[in-house]
């Protein structure tokens, strides 16, 4: 297969599969530019090797991360059991030039710059790491009960207009696509793409804190439930006769209060491509007051009915990480992190 400059490999343990991986993706795809086209193949290393060259398993397994990477708007595609050290003929057969990577360093199991044969072979490409959000940060939070903020008012002035805009985008990174509202649809933060209209929108409210393929697959059933043949979103094209799919971020509560903050929410659940814009911090009782087409709670009984991931929740997840606390607390040591 000929070697396209234009499609570009990234790989990775997407653990979590936070805003910093979506981050990640969304720089690699806008090394595409916007007037010519491309694609970008996402490789996920397996649990094995992942054991293998970190010494402890993944907080959410293979199958988790596969389909999570797989739901990114700006992946072309997923290959799963990518190497852990990148590998030329895997490039080659994808028919990839390059492979990108951030600016930090990433090393096997021996010490070795997974990336190094690659550079050698000048075919690396380097994206600026996403600051201020890591899996190994996550889990220190669940560790430690520490949070970010305690204040509503602080949390909301801490999401930046010009990240939102970035991850509204369409498929190839640049153009628009998603709506970003605040509090209600009278308040546009960022403006989408297509023409806007309540009767022609699903609206699903929750607070999708660690937010996972348990919620992605609830977004991808409203999706489906009413564009059985959807391809707006792929070709970054405007369909009136589309359904769309919002989502209401809520902020957190007293009693329950979340581990990521209102923007690392609102950045991965916008990374999602079965997601047409998002509403920060909705107003109490807006899911009734608007006039939409369908209305729903996260996690409703509906929307996870049979579900291949409907077990996952937050509980699940917290308990993935206290019960091997006394492994990630000496992983995040070795990285000068206190838990």
């Amino acid at each position: 297969m000929d070697l396209n400059p234009n499609r570009l490999w990234v790989d990775g343990c997407f653990d979590f599969t936070h805003h910093g991986h979506s981050g990640a993706i969304l720089q690699a795809r806008r090394l595409i530019p916007r007037d010519q086209t491309g694609e970008l193949i996402c490789g996920v290393h397996n649990d094995k090797d992942i054991l293998i060259n970190k010494g402890g398993m993944p907080v959410m397994n293979e199958r988790e991360r596969y389909a999570h990477t797989r739901s990114n708007r700006w992946c072309t595609r997923v290959v799963e059991n990518a190497p852990y050290v990148t590998q030329a003929a895997v490039l080659d057969a994808c028919g990839c030039k390059y492979v990108v990577h951030g600016d930090d360093i990433s090393n096997d199991a021996d010490g070795n710059d997974c990336y190094g044969p690659m550079k050698q072979l000048g075919r690396f490409r380097v994206v600026k790491r996403t600051e201020g959000v890591s899996t190994t940060d996550i889990i220190h939070r669940i560790l430690s009960g520490s949070r970010t903020y305690t204040d509503v008012d602080a949390e909301i002035e801490d999401v930046h207009l010009d990240q939102l805009a970035r991850y509204a985008t369409a498929t190839n990174g640049h153009d628009p696509w998603c709506y970003v509202f605040m509090h209600d649809f009278d308040h546009v933060t960022v403006k989408g793409r297509f023409a806007f209209d309540p009767r022609k929108t699903v609206y699903i409210e929750g607070d999708f804190d660690l937010f996972h393929v348990g919620h992605i697959e609830q977004l991808a059933r409203l999706r489906q439930r009413h564009n059985a043949d959807d391809t707006r979103v792929a070709d970054g094209v405007a369909d009136d006769g589309s359904v769309h799919v919002i989502v209401g971020i809520t902020c957190s509560e007293d009693d329950l209060p979340c581990i990521m903050t209102l923007a690392e929410r609102a950045l991965g659940v916008l990374s999602c491509r079965y997601v047409d814009g998002i509403v920060l911090a909705p107003v109490a009782g807006l899911a009734t007051s608007i006039r939409c087409l369908e209305h729903w709670r996260l996690d409703d009984p509906q929307l996870t009915l049979d579900g291949q991931f409907s077990y996952l929740n937050r509980r699940v997840v917290l308990d993935r990480v206290l019960s091997q606390r006394d492994h990630y607390v000496a992983r995040n040591a070795r990285k000068g992190v206190a838990s």
